[in-house]
């Protein structure tokens, strides 16, 4: 089972395009060109940690597989790479 920090991964959806607006979550809403697009997620701040369950369903959220999920966390996924995969499978567009 994997787990991942919640301020790893909030920490690394900041560095690739993603903006914060906190309410009683933490949502993350993913920009392009300035303008925010329909790819959000959010973090909870009562748990610490996230396991295989709440990864699954963040990457659903974000229009990828766990694996890229864990890639964009582990930042081999670049900003970059992100973008030009919305844009190649039409989530964001230009």
């Amino acid at each position: 089972m994997v787990t991942r920090k919640n301020y790893k991964v909030r920490d690394a959806l900041l560095k690739k395009g993603f903006e914060a607006s906190e309410t009683h979550h933490k949502y993350l809403n993913f920009y392009y060109e300035g303008r925010k697009t329909s790819i959000s997620t959010y973090i909870s701040h009562q748990k610490k940690e996230m396991g295989n369950n709440l990864r699954s369903k963040m990457a659903r959220q974000l229009h990828i597989t766990a694996a890229e999920f864990d890639e964009l966390v582990d930042c081999s996924l670049s900003h970059q790479n992100l973008i030009d995969k919305y844009l190649e499978e039409g989530t964001v567009k230009r």
